[in-house]
């Protein structure tokens, strides 16, 4: 009898510290899950806040895979070249550069030589581009903007801005109803 209540004491003792043991196991997973489970949540809201406020890149993969969508369509009708070159610019290059005198502080003489590129992504702008009558047409709208220009109207990076800007608004008025998308500036010296 006295092994038995020693053999019922150890098991008791035994199940006494099983259960010690599933409490602390039990007390640790709520530790996980209380503490945890939070710090994942905010660092995931952290970075769904960054992504959403910093872009995240959302539109490009859409308006990627709509394009994607009529490239698919369009190569299976044997035109998928034609697709792709549409969305892509071209540019038009001036062969000489545009040599402008214009006049700098003190009255004093300031040669501008200024190489002008235009990007477009119409093909109907190509074949205007390549009439000589436009080019002089354009050629004569550049140097009388630049004429009118003061060496402190081309400082700085909103200088080349502007002019950037300028030179698009009078391209597109001489290839009306046409556009070009922007205008390069390859080469801009001035020289005193």
């Amino acid at each position: 009898m006295a092994e038995d209540t020693e053999d019922e004491t150890r098991e008791e003792s035994a199940e006494g510290e099983e259960g010690e043991e599933e409490a602390k196991k039990g007390g640790l997973k709520k530790m996980i899950l209380f503490i945890g489970l939070p710090v994942i949540l905010v660092i995931l809201a952290g970075v769904a806040g960054a992504l959403f406020f910093l872009g995240g890149g959302d539109e490009e993969v859409v308006a990627e895979g709509e394009h994607g969508e009529e490239h698919g369509e369009a190569s299976a009708d044997g035109h998928g070249a034609a697709a792709t070159e549409e969305h892509l610019a071209e540019l038009f290059r001036f062969e000489e550069p545009l040599i402008v005198d214009m006049s700098g502080p003190d009255n004093r003489s300031v040669l501008l030589e200024v190489q002008i590129a235009l990007a477009y992504s119409d093909h109907d702008v190509a074949e205007l581009l390549a009439r000589e009558d436009v080019q002089i047409l354009l050629r004569d709208e550049y140097v009388d903007f630049f004429r009118a220009l003061r060496v402190e109207d081309i400082d700085g990076s909103t200088g080349s801005h502007r002019i950037r800007m300028e030179l698009i608004r009078r391209t597109n008025l001489v290839l009306a109803p046409k556009t070009v998308d922007g205008v390069l500036l390859p080469s801009f010296v001035m020289q005193q």
